[in-house]
């Protein structure tokens, strides 16, 4: 008799059970759009609306103040058949085949030393990212102070009697767009680093002492061990540098504006003195932008085709 009331007494425990259970409620469709709605108005404002805005322009002779009607790829053909731009577009590649290589080596070499826990690390780690919080325009002017002719290296080697006239840092020519490339270097080998520290952090450590056990140096080891197991990192960090310095801007305009003459101009300091002062080429400065839309986007596929090819592999 009592097996027969525990037995009926189960349904009803289990129907009281359900009972206290809440109904699973459906998402309502106004929810994602209040978390991305302001976020969308944002880029829409100003990322896209200025987009299409630059397309619209770049075939049309309006300048800064307004106006403009429809001129075909005037814009265009004038560009392709100016010298300065040419010698801005090669400036910028000169630039970013410096640039690159030394971004990625010295980020690796730093990478790399300070992952192995040498003595200090935890002193130069804060030192080595401190730029990174620095504007670029900052950096700019105190290299300027450092570098300028009468400035801090060109005192201390006149003083140690290392040479006899200032170095002329950024009033030569041929040493102004190396100074500007300096800078580059020194404000963003700090990311850089961070990004393939935390790469490194990620190695498999059984590889490595694998390959310590067969006799092979920490240099082999580094070589033949580690960075290819970062390939793919690096690779990210090559692109990005590249495409950087392509973009190029502050650090020739606060260090030289362009000069002595055009010799550290870039792409974008062209487009900057072609339609960003009042009354200039609104029209023909957002031609100059697709343009070098257009190189990055090229540089970003052939960095990536590279970088898959190498995963295949």
């Amino acid at each position: 008799m009592t097996a027969v009331v525990g037995a009926s007494s189960r349904p009803v425990r289990e129907r009281r059970r359900r009972s206290t259970v809440a109904p699973v409620r459906r998402p309502r469709w106004w929810v994602p759009v209040l978390f991305i709605g302001p976020v969308l108005i944002i880029q829409i404002t100003f990322l896209f609306t200025p987009l299409a805005n630059t397309f619209v322009l770049a075939f049309t002779n309006a300048s800064t103040i307004g106006g403009g009607v429809f001129t075909g790829l005037e814009n265009f053909a004038t560009i392709f058949s100016s010298p300065l731009f040419w010698e801005a577009t090669g400036r910028t590649g000169l630039y970013m085949l410096i640039a690159t290589p030394l971004l990625v080596g010295v980020s690796l070499f730093l990478a790399i030393l300070l992952n192995t826990q040498m003595r200090g690390s935890g002193i130069v780690r804060p030192i080595l990212f401190s730029p990174l919080v620095m504007p670029m325009a900052v950096v700019a002017l105190m290299f300027q102070f450092v570098l300028s002719s009468d400035g801090l290296i060109n005192q201390v080697l006149e003083g140690l009697h290392v040479i006899a006239a200032p170095i002329p840092f950024l009033t030569s020519s041929r040493l102004a767009l190396i100074s500007a490339v300096l800078v580059t270097v020194w404000k963003g080998c700090g990311l850089y680093t961070l990004i393939l520290l935390a790469a490194l952090q990620n190695v498999s450590r059984e590889l490595d002492e694998a390959a310590e056990l067969d006799g092979a140096s920490w240099l082999r080891r580094t070589w033949s061990v580690t960075i290819p197991q970062i390939r793919g990192t690096i690779g990210l960090i090559a692109i990005l540098a590249a495409i950087a310095a392509l973009r190029v801007f502050t650090e020739p305009y606060v260090l030289t504006g362009g000069g002595p003459g055009t010799s550290s101009t870039t792409i974008v300091l062209y487009l900057f003195g072609k339609g960003i002062s009042p009354g200039t080429a609104a029209g023909f400065a957002s031609a100059v932008s697709l343009i070098l839309f257009a190189f990055v986007l090229l540089v970003s596929a052939v960095g990536w085709a590279i970088s898959r090819r190498g995963r295949v592999r």
